[in-house]
């Protein structure tokens, strides 16, 4: 499971590292949660490839709308080509998730310790993700999640389970609406090499979706 995560690059820096033509205005973020507005990364309908906040919990274009349960902001990599959820998404709406790290908490004897995982350059990496509009009477909903595969050697120790990461030679396959082979698609989302990853226990203060700032990932 995914259910935290930070993105703190300037857009800019994003728009150099995954090739954008355009980008939306951004804060910093070191804690994001659930139902909160994450950017990510789509091929717009003129064909560009552009930056975007989409809320963080799919909600499908056929359902009553949004509600409060986090059942939605994870897919499967093992079930996304077919379940309800995620099938429609998973043909013509993929995303990318840009991201320096994500959080997962390891036990300990003195209860749980958050951790921040991320690549030992400091890279930003991309998140698999699909993204959905949902239409309702005078509302409309922009909307995405984060599909989870196993984890690698690196982060097994503290949990099964990661986001799959995209590697920049996959970017515009799994980006393109047009591009429909499942099989190939889903030969994208397997763990990445555990190699270059790091992880390492960061403040208590992330336990609370309320706390925000740099602070947080000493």
């Amino acid at each position: 499971m995914c259910g935290r995560f930070v993105q703190y690059s300037d857009p800019e820096r994003y728009a150099e590292a995954f090739e954008l033509g355009r980008v939306c205005p951004a804060s910093p973020r070191y804690n994001l949660a659930p139902t909160q507005d994450v950017l990510a990364i789509r091929v717009a309908l003129d064909g560009v490839r552009e930056l975007t906040p989409l809320r963080w919990g799919l909600v499908p274009a056929w359902s009553r709308g949004p509600d409060a349960r986090y059942s939605m902001i994870n897919a499967r990599a093992e079930s996304v080509a077919d379940k309800p959820a995620y099938r429609q998404a998973f043909r013509r709406r993929r995303c990318l998730i840009p991201s320096e790290g994500f959080y997962e908490w390891r036990a300990t004897p003195a209860g749980k310790q958050p951790c921040l995982i991320h690549r030992t350059d400091g890279a930003p990496f991309a998140m698999a993700g699909l993204w959905e509009t949902w239409q309702g009477p005078g509302a409309r909903l922009e909307s995405c999640t984060v599909v989870v595969t196993d984890a690698n050697a690196a982060i097994v120790p503290i949990h099964d389970r990661m986001p799959a990461i995209i590697q920049p030679a996959d970017y515009a396959r799994w980006l393109d609406p047009g591009y429909q082979d499942g099989a190939a698609l889903i030969a994208l989302l397997g763990p990445p090499d555990p190699r270059g990853w790091q992880v390492r226990p960061v403040s208590q203060r992330v336990n609370s979706p309320r706390n925000e700032g740099p602070e947080l990932i000493l």
